[in-house]
């Protein structure tokens, strides 16, 4: 058991590809709101990660308040925080803005956009789609990451066996293959993050934890039962330490103790379920691991500023569905149109 599979099987994460695009130099792009195009390509969705694998060729990033990057491929760049961005073949064109409405003309469900784009010279290919995760249970790790996470594609990765099930021929042979787009995308988000998480020159401190055999253990355990009645020693116990030992490495590797964690945590699924589901507020203060609902209410306003009931008020308690898998007219037709 560890941390990092046990909270990518809690965060319900569902991924899609919607665009194929070719794009010839000289271009300049800039993409449309991810939460606007999610609201239309995937209801429901709360947090949205775009992503594009670059397959061939390659395109400067640009992000507001951040230096340039020059992505090549085979590599794959997420936009953790939603970020609208830039892409082009070199700095100083101003870009084409692609609305919202413009992608939404073009889509279909269960196929991929090919679009090309630019002015005929060196050929840039790139796929584009987007995550989307439970926005409460995710934000432990995704608050970590940075506006723009980068990472090379190796032969024998998911981001590879995506792009194969783009090509033309293998994309429109047969039912479902929208699904293993999904999937398949998925999984190249789960590459991502084992990578980032894996590069140690990431040093903050739960990240770093989740490379830490006791403290992943612990975390994984807390994941995976949180309603369990944890305490200090069995925790330690059950992850082969003593009560001391656990305390100093948990805090060391995550910057608090494992109890306070644990809380944070229980808190977050609590705050989960008063929006997505009709359970009593009392139910939930159980759940949660607190003893009478007033407890629960004064943890949950200083975790979350609010008390639970106004919380669910102002939340709604709208459908919490992954996006279906959509896509876009696979006539090629160009951006600019």
């Amino acid at each position: 058991m560890d941390a990092l599979s046990e909270l990518l099987r809690v965060i319900r994460l569902t991924g899609t590809a919607f665009i194929d695009a070719e794009l010839s130099a000289p271009w300049a792009i800039q993409t449309p709101p991810p939460s606007a195009l999610a609201d239309r390509l995937a209801p429901g969705a709360r947090k949205i990660i775009p992503y594009h694998l670059v397959s061939d060729g390659g395109c400067i990033i640009e992000v507001k308040g951040q230096s340039p990057i020059r992505v090549e491929a085979p590599e794959v760049v997420l936009f953790p925080r939603g970020d609208v961005h830039i892409l082009s073949s070199a700095p100083g064109f101003h870009p084409l803005e692609i609305t919202t409405e413009a992608v939404i003309r073009l889509t279909r469900p269960d196929s991929i956009a090919r679009v090309s784009y630019g002015g005929g010279g060196t050929r840039t290919k790139l796929t584009c789609g987007f995550f989307a995760c439970e926005e409460l249970l995710s934000g432990q790790l995704i608050e970590r990451l940075p506006r723009v996470m980068r990472c090379k594609v190796a032969a024998d990765s998911s981001a590879t066996l995506l792009l194969r099930s783009l090509t033309p021929s293998k994309s429109a042979a047969s039912p479902g293959s929208g699904a293993v787009q999904g999937k398949l995308a998925e999984l190249l988000f789960v590459d991502a993050i084992r990578s980032f998480v894996g590069d140690k020159s990431n040093d903050d401190g739960w990240l770093a934890g989740l490379r830490d055999r006791y403290a992943s253990q612990a975390i994984a355990l807390l994941y995976a039962k949180p309603g369990a009645p944890w305490t200090l020693g069995s925790l330690a116990k059950a992850v082969g330490l003593s009560r001391t030992a656990l305390a100093e490495h948990f805090a060391r590797c995550t910057g608090v103790p494992p109890m306070q964690f644990l809380s944070q945590w229980r808190l977050r699924l609590a705050a989960e379920a008063l929006r997505d589901t009709d359970r009593p507020i009392k139910k939930v203060a159980e759940n949660a691991g607190f003893s009478s609902t007033a407890a629960f209410t004064r943890a949950f306003g200083r975790e979350f500023g609010a008390s639970p009931a106004s919380w669910r008020g102002k939340a709604g308690r709208g459908g919490a569905g992954g996006p279906a898998t959509r896509g876009l007219n696979p006539e090629k037709p160009s951006l600019a149109g």
